[in-house]
């Protein structure tokens, strides 16, 4: 009978301890849910900055406009990582890839003393909006990775798509990169494409053809003519726009290049001038980055500022020296030595434009195509970017080398003698009337 009674006794303590253990899980459930409920698992992730302990599963929860939520927003539809908001447990460093769209971290402070999971939270927020001669645009205000080529093309690396911003020597600019549809320019009679607005809030644009032509399409129509940028090549003064013998800088005479740019402006913009911008100018830089005696003239090796940044993939707007950066007479900067207000694209617009930049030197030419993007016509054409005097690899011989767009949309040098295509570049004043969208089927118009 005791037995009994003690079993009985036992009983009901198991059943209390078993209620109080499920009451305990139950509000341990809730705490995790809680915690947890909003985010997603990652097991996989990258690794930036050394060795680290192994940090298991990883936890994000994604802030889209200010609200929590479980799915990340898709790539190109005007959101951007917010790197000042967003944070991780653990010393965990939150890292957003913008080409690629993927999550990295800085694992190097790892430390799992207070957290035994990495939780991430990842602010999004769209593009900011900026008012532009063309209107009101949404504009990216991150740097993309100029590594990597930007198109629709499955061959690139990313599938940026959009107006993305920086400096230029007059303020801030606003550059269209990758596979836009947005940027048709219908002016004197010629289809253009915009490549940028530049920091004092004119229109910079390429020749694109007598019609509009999409993304991707091969066409001869897409340059202005076919030319040498110089008659020679073995002199450093032949990389220049314009040059002098003996002279770094010099401006005596005009490239074969520029005096047919020139002859197309007398032909065919002349009547528009009024349209056209005599501020802006054209930056022919050919600052060096090696410093022996006599550097940038004759045939000592010269290698001009634009080959490291090609090679580094850092382009940039602003020029160097003021005896580079061609304007017209009636201009109130640069070197005021053009007649006419017209030129070429740099090498570093067209890295902003979705070229890559990297090594492109001989056969080794490790850039990535960008056939789909909006500068690339099928078709060889020159840059107005020295790369300097040299012996390319793997070559005897010495040339003075030029930047040029090959047919695929990668940057490559090459010997000044060379015939390629001249696609000019004009400017628009800031203060005309704007009408249309900037599609092919409603290109912008001036008035």
């Amino acid at each position: 009978m005791r037995l009994k009674k003690f079993k009985e006794r036992n009983s009901k303590k198991k059943v209390i301890i078993i209620f109080t253990v499920c009451c305990l899980l139950l509000l341990a459930g809730v705490f995790l849910y809680t915690s947890y409920a909003v985010f997603t698992e990652e097991k996989k992730f990258n690794v930036i900055n050394g060795t680290y302990q192994d940090p298991g599963d990883i936890y994000f929860a994604y802030y889209v406009d200010g609200q929590i939520t479980r799915e990340l927003p898709k790539q190109n539809t005007g959101y951007i990582f917010d790197e000042e908001k967003s944070s991780c447990t653990n010393g965990v460093v939150p890292i957003f890839d913008h080409s690629t769209w993927r999550f990295t971290a800085d694992y190097s402070g790892y430390d799992a003393t207070d957290y035994t999971r990495t939780k991430c939270n990842l602010y999004f927020t769209k593009t900011k909006t900026v008012n532009t001669v063309l209107g009101n645009l949404e504009v990216y205000t991150y740097t993309p990775d100029f590594t990597k080529s930007a198109c629709d093309d499955a061959t690139c690396e990313s599938h940026e798509k959009g107006i993305f911003e920086t400096m230029d020597d007059d303020g801030t600019s606003y550059y269209y990169r990758g596979s836009v549809e947005n940027n048709y320019v219908s002016f004197a009679g010629y289809y253009w494409r915009i490549i940028r607005i530049n920091g004092d809030g004119s229109i910079r644009m390429i020749y694109d053809g007598t019609e509009a032509h999409p993304n991707g399409e091969s066409s001869t129509d897409r340059q202005v003519a076919t030319s040498q940028f110089n008659s020679a090549y073995n002199d450093n003064m032949y990389v220049g726009y314009m040059y002098t013998s003996g002279n770094a800088h010099g401006l005596g005479t005009s490239s074969v290049i520029k005096t047919i740019n020139d002859n197309f402006y007398v032909s065919n913009l002349a009547s528009y001038a009024s349209y056209i911008d005599t501020n802006a100018g054209f930056c022919g830089d050919r600052s060096t980055l090696n410093t022996p005696v006599g550097v940038g003239a004759g045939t000592i090796t010269t290698y001009n500022k634009g080959y490291l940044r090609i090679t580094i993939s850092m382009p940039t707007l602003n020029c160097e020296n003021i005896e580079d950066y061609y304007t017209s007479s009636l201009s109130s900067k640069g070197n005021k030595t053009l007649t006419y207000p017209i030129g070429l694209i740099t090498a570093d617009e067209v890295m902003l434009s979705g070229s890559s930049g990297g090594v492109f030197d001989g056969s080794y030419n490790y850039q990535k195509p960008t056939s789909n993007s909006y500068i690339t016509t099928g078709n060889n054409f020159w840059t107005m970017t020295p790369a300097g005097g040299y012996n390319p690899f793997g070559d005897a011989n010495w040339y003075a080398n030029v930047f040029r767009v090959h047919p695929s949309g990668y940057i490559d040098d090459n010997r000044a003698d060379n015939t390629f295509g001249l696609r000019s570049v004009i400017n628009i004043r800031s203060d005309i009337t704007v009408s249309g969208d900037g599609t092919m089927e409603k290109p912008y118009l001036f008035s």
